[in-house]
This record gives structure tokens, sequence and C-alpha cells, in this order.
């Protein structure tokens, strides 16, 4: 039996798309879609939702308005929510042994069609190439795990294709992209706790943070960023970096200097908030990190780690063994002077559904439709009220894209369990980072440390397609056990999520 070839069977439907033959299409990836594993099926739909954006984007919004015969002429809006979801939102980890029963070629498929939903315009255009372009996938681990010495519970990825268009995938599970607590000034200083790069300088005595007593404890890293006279640890945050070839030193037996990425001039120069930093000294990197964003420096490399130690005080790190083999598939063009990182965080796997009685596959047709949350029957219909009231009472650009913002912003609240919109806030201008980047949503008191707080980017907030956003809203509501009614939201406390 012929290998199944994810790539050319995403063209075919994305083809049907493009052609206006959207009820074809569906049925086309629905017949794909059929015995194959959920890795690939998710591959195929990230594939499609790329190559097919527009048309599927139109579909979509055509079943928010359902009218007689609609059924005819445009598939199923489970189908294409799926669809819009899957060119928006941070994919799933797969397990290793799903991956190792792929060959080649299909374990390419996978993870290009992550850089081309997660990626840049520059890490899409190198998969083109022979150039070897490097994917990170990130599972938001505590700083304080393993007593400080960081978890190897990421994927580093490298993919590219060969002379003659051979796809090609190496995994490194034994992988690493957040920092450690032993690095960590909030882990405290005995009076001989060294500096990082301060020419020997020593800490004074501090005292351990809470949940920093079992950190075993190295040389500080970091940046004050808060004026609490207190270093912060940093990490990358997701998105693309262009990286280039340098050096990192090698300890033990045979000290010296080995192989190593670090971020370019050009990416340092484009890096606006594109470094997180735990603030707060609770181990996460999250919205309640007052400060918590800051520009990219080039100290955020790609290098070998231990075997029992990740070796991170915010780089990329790869440790089991297989660093070796890292430094043959990231250079194995010798043309090459630049590589392409995309570094995405990652989704659970989706809740499962309960099939129909007699095994009728459901038809989102036979559904009620959509409802916008502008109606007042739509379960986030006050929670939206209130986001639209902050954006129009900003007023700009804020008043005039108050839809698209909105339902963006709406739709982060809900991933975020944020249940009450008591503020929504832009950045100010610091430094070299100008003014309105970043929306700041806020459940609780303004100056309260225990409020909830979610960043939203203002870029990706604006031009995220509408019908994907309440495609987003329609899988959050379906995956709810019980979303609470108005009344109910209103006197219920959200207790924090731990985001990374």
């Amino acid at each position: 039996m012929p290998e199944f070839d994810i790539n050319a069977s995403a063209e075919q439907v994305a083809i049907l798309f493009n052609q206006g033959r959207g009820v074809d299409a569906v049925a086309r990836l629905d017949a794909l879609r059929r015995d194959q594993p959920p890795v690939v099926q998710e591959a195929l739909d990230r594939y499609v939702a790329t190559r097919a954006a527009g048309p599927i984007t139109a579909l979509y919004g055509m079943t928010l308005l359902p009218m007689p015969g609609m059924s005819a002429v445009t598939p199923p809006r489970e189908d294409l929510g799926r669809l819009l979801a899957a060119g928006h939102t941070a994919p799933r980890f797969p397990e290793d042994r799903e991956t190792a029963r792929l060959s080649q070629a299909q374990q390419y498929d996978v993870y290009a069609s992550v850089i081309g939903v997660r990626g840049d315009q520059a890490a899409r255009d190198a998969l083109g190439t022979q150039d070897r372009v490097i994917l990170g996938m990130r599972n938001d681990t505590r700083s304080t795990a393993n007593r400080g010495a960081g978890e190897y519970d990421d994927r580093i990825v490298v993919v590219w294709k060969d002379a003659k268009g051979g796809r090609h995938a190496r995994e490194f599970n034994h992988s690493n992209t957040e920092p450690s607590a032993q690095y960590d000034h909030h882990a405290g200083s005995d009076g001989t706790r060294l500096i990082a790069e301060s020419g020997g300088q020593v800490a004074p005595r501090l005292a351990r943070s809470p949940g920093y007593e079992n950190v075993d404890r190295r040389k500080i890293e970091g940046e004050d960023v808060n004026n609490d006279r207190v270093r912060d640890l940093g990490r990358l945050a997701e998105g693309s970096t262009e990286m280039k070839a340098d050096t990192h030193p090698t300890y033990g037996a045979n000290p010296g200097e080995e192989f190593a990425l670090r971020p370019t001039a050009a990416a340092v120069a484009a890096g606006q908030n594109r470094v997180q930093r735990d603030t707060n000294a609770d181990g996460w990197f999250n919205a309640r990190d007052v400060n918590g964003r800051q520009d990219l420096n080039d100290t955020f490399k790609i290098h070998r780690g231990g075997s029992a130690n990740t070796d991170s005080a915010g780089c990329q790190t790869i440790g089991g063994g297989e660093y070796d083999a890292f430094i043959t598939a990231a250079g194995g063009n010798p043309r090459q002077t630049r590589w392409q990182y995309v570094l995405t965080s990652v989704a659970p796997p989706p809740p499962q559904r309960a099939q129909p009685q007699g095994g009728r596959r459901a038809d989102a047709h036979d559904e009620a439709p959509s409802l916008h949350p502008s109606d007042p029957r739509h379960a986030d219909h006050r929670l939206h009220g209130q986001i639209d009231g902050h954006l129009r009472a900003l007023g700009g650009d804020y008043a005039r894209n108050a839809e698209a913002i909105g339902l963006s912003v709406l739709a982060a609240a809900k991933t975020h369990h944020i249940t009450q919109a008591d503020g929504l806030v832009p950045n100010r201008a610091n430094g070299e980072v100008p003014a309105d980047q970043t929306l700041f949503l806020l459940q609780g008191r303004p100056g309260d440390p225990g409020a909830q707080r979610v960043a939203i980017s203002v870029e990706v907030a604006a031009n995220t397609p509408v019908q994907a956003s309440l495609a987003r809203l329609d899988e959050l509501n379906r995956a709810a056990p019980q979303p609470p009614g108005p009344e109910q939201a209103h006197s219920q406390d959200a207790s924090p999520r731990r985001m990374g």
C-alpha cells in the first residue's frame, strides 16, 4: 500500500476550496482523514487551513446566517470551524510513539504544517529552500521543577528538503525551552553567590522566596526589570527568531567551545516584547508578572544541556546525548548562514464529544445557528459587552476595529478563564517599546498583585479574522462542561490559571 502523502492530499483539498467547491473540499478532506491517526489528521487540517484560508473564512461566515437550501452549497459549520481553529491556534504536542510510526516525509509534514501556522513569513519561505528550519514545541513547566534543574519535556525539531525535494525531519525529544530556577535570584543568596557576567560580584544575602526552598543554586542570571533589586529570569516568548551560528562553552574533561545558535542583530532589532520575565517569583511566565514583557537580546541561545540538568538560564537546550545529532542536522547545509527558529506553545488534545444516538454524525446544519456574542442569548454576551465598552472608550483604532479586536480578546479571556473584564489597558511607551503594542485585560482591582491579567498582542487581535475568533469561541463553549448563566458568572470568582 503506498505511503499516505500528507502534503499532496492537503493540496487536493485546498485546490477544491480555492475553486469555490467547498462542499466537495470538505467531503474529500473527510475521506482523506478517515482511518488516519490524529497526528496526520491534524497536519492535514493545518496545511489546508493555511492554503485555503480565504475561502474557508468566507464559507464559515455564510454558515452564521443560514438560509433555506444553504446546506447544499456550504460545508458543515463544525468542519469549517475546525479548519479555522487549526489555522490560528497552538498545536497539540504529539507523543513520541505517534511520530515514530511516520515516515520522514510524514514527519516533515507534521512539523512543517506547524511552522506554516505558527511561524512568520521568513520561516515559511525557508521551508521552500534547502535551509534547515528549526521548530520548538513548549510544554509550560515551572522553573522550580526538579529542584530547579529544569525538565527535558519540550521538543525541538529540524526540518528540511534535500536537493531532490525529499522531505526530512529530525526530532530531539530531550529538549528544554525554559529557564531553570537554579539561576534565579529569587532562590536567595547566602552572601557568596556570584552574579553572572559581573566580574566576580557577589550578591548580598537574600532569603529564598516561597517555593524556592529546595532549589539547588548556581550563579545568578537575569535582569531586574521591576526595580526591586532582584534579578528576574527570562525566557524566549513564542514566535519566530532568526538565528546565526555562534559558539558556547563546553565543560568536563574536554573544555572548549562548540557550535551553538544565537539571535541575529536583525532579530534583536525586531524583537519587541519577545522576552518574558518572571517578576513575581511564582516560577511561571504569564500576565501576572509586572513588566514581564521585555525586548529580545542575543543571549537566548540554542546549546547543549547536561544529562540530568538542563543548564538553562533562558536558553533552548538539548540533552540526552542528542546534541551532537542536532549539530549535524542543523548544519547539514554548508551554505546556510541564518536559521529560522519558530517557538510555539502547545495545547492539550481536544475533549472527546459524545456521538449522537444511533451513531449518526451530527450535521452542523442540524444545530442551532451560532449566535454572535452581541446577542443577549449568547453565553458570553455580558463579558463581550464589557470588552466592547472598554474598546470604544479607548477610542481611535480600538473603537474602529472593536469587532475584530473585541472577539479576539474575548477568545483569549475564555482561554484564560476570565469571567469579568474590569479593565482593558494598552501598554505605554517604555524606552524603545512604542505604546499600543499590547492590551492587558484585567480581572480585579488595578494595582492588586492578585488580580488576573491576560496580555494580548494588538496586532494579532486586529488581524485575526472575525470568523476565526467566532470559531474559537464555539470550540471553547462546546468543550465547557456547562457554561454559567449571566447571573452565575457575575457572582463567581475566577480561580487564576497557571499559564506560561
